[in-house]
């Protein structure tokens, strides 16, 4: 009974849910009722129903509301490119007319959904600018968040780094996270080494050096490496592609300290080449299986000449934008880092390990072959 209930007030709530999206004619009511939804139930069942929307409304958008819908993009990950390419003119367009504090909402979608514009480098440009003069006024934590967000875009202007890593803002950094709450201390400070690693990598002109060890040693040990089925699966395949589990390393910890999933060692005949120790499984008293973490002494080991050290990584759903195979900002920054650091890099797609084409173990074993050996001999 109570059930049926629900279901009905569901049913009622869709409804009138559709009629208000397709009858709207104010984007700025709109956007301000969209502000307080969110969860499965608009994913599922409104989100494409209110990007056609926001598209029939574009003509709306305008320099006093273009920094909301930003944020109500990034928030729901869902990659709309005539409405990233509209708001992107607009800026361009306007950009005196913006608030200087607003340039953050504005950019987060373009950075987060990895999504340049047609006009990406002015874009860019024109919003770095707008923020120069007014570094200063910007409370420290959220400098922190527009650095982080522009080296997502691979932009690293040179006035923003040195202001980030001055002991003056630093200082100030740290008197500030003191009065926050313990979610948004424990953000900044890993924005802040995000940013740290990203400048040290892609910038070594700057001098910039790495402060992170420490912090990243503490988040390690509580890092619990637990592995899902698919990654179990997964590592069984690659040990028989690759001839046993010598040749194949799990949960490896990367100078910097990315994790990489699973690494394997190429000659220059792509053949595997076996490692000293294998990489074990760990099952707890609960019965969770969970990776045994390869320490940093353990990859730095010399390759022999034309050998290839390669990073396989599970790519799940949280790496691409809602209802796309269009990979984020943060998966492709964590891609151009681990090229950096001397690995080729093969990726997985949940979507290409999951399909049904691959709904077999000789599948598997051939699509792991394919990535592994082929992708890099072509």
């Amino acid at each position: 009974m109570y059930i049926d209930k629900y279901v009905r007030l569901l049913q009622t709530l869709n409804r009138c849910s559709l009629e208000r999206l397709q009858t709207a004619q104010r984007l700025d009511l709109v956007l301000e009722e969209l502000k307080y939804i969110s969860g499965d139930w608009f994913e599922q069942m409104m989100l494409e129903e209110a990007m056609a929307m926001l598209q029939r409304l574009m003509e709306q958008i305008n320099s006093a509301n273009v920094s909301e819908l930003a944020l109500i993009l990034t928030r729901t990950n869902h990659l709309c490119p005539p409405l990233m390419d509209h708001i992107a003119s607009i800026v361009i367009r306007d950009i005196d007319k913006i608030f200087y504090s607003g340039v953050y909402a504005i950019l987060l979608p373009f950075s987060v959904m990895n999504y340049d514009p047609p006009q990406a480098d002015e874009f860019y440009d024109v919003c770095f600018q707008h923020v120069t003069p007014h570094i200063s006024s910007f409370e420290p934590h959220l400098l922190v968040l527009l650095a982080y967000c522009l080296a997502l875009a691979d932009y690293f202007p040179e006035v923003l780094v040195k202001e980030i890593f001055s002991i003056n803002f630093l200082g100030r950094l740290d008197s500030q996270l003191e009065t926050v709450s313990d979610a948004l201390n424990m953000r900044i400070r890993l924005r802040l080494m995000e940013f740290n690693r990203a400048v040290c990598l892609e910038c070594p002109e700057f001098q910039v050096p790495w402060f992170h060890e420490r912090y990243c040693q503490q988040l390690q040990k509580k890092w619990n490496g637990m592995t899902s089925p698919v990654q179990q699966n997964m590592h069984k395949m690659l040990a028989e592609v690759l001839g046993g589990n010598n040749f194949i390393r799990v949960s490896v910890t990367t100078p910097y300290f990315y994790h990489i999933d699973f690494e394997c060692k190429l000659d220059k005949h792509l053949q595997p080449l076996p490692y000293k120790e294998p990489s074990t499984l760990q099952i707890s008293d609960k019965g969770k299986v969970h990776w045994g973490v390869s320490s940093l002494e353990n990859m730095s080991d010399e390759l022999p000449p034309g050998a290839q050290r390669v990073a396989v990584d599970f790519l799940d759903s949280k790496c691409f934008c809602k209802h796309s195979h269009h990979m984020k900002g943060d998966a492709l920054m964590r891609i151009r880092h681990l090229e950096i650091l001397g690995y080729r890099v093969v990726q997985i797609p949940h979507f290409e390990w999951n399909s049904m084409e691959l709904s077999t173990q000789d599948a598997w074993k051939e699509y792991l072959k394919k990535k592994l050996f082929r992708e890099l001999s072509s």
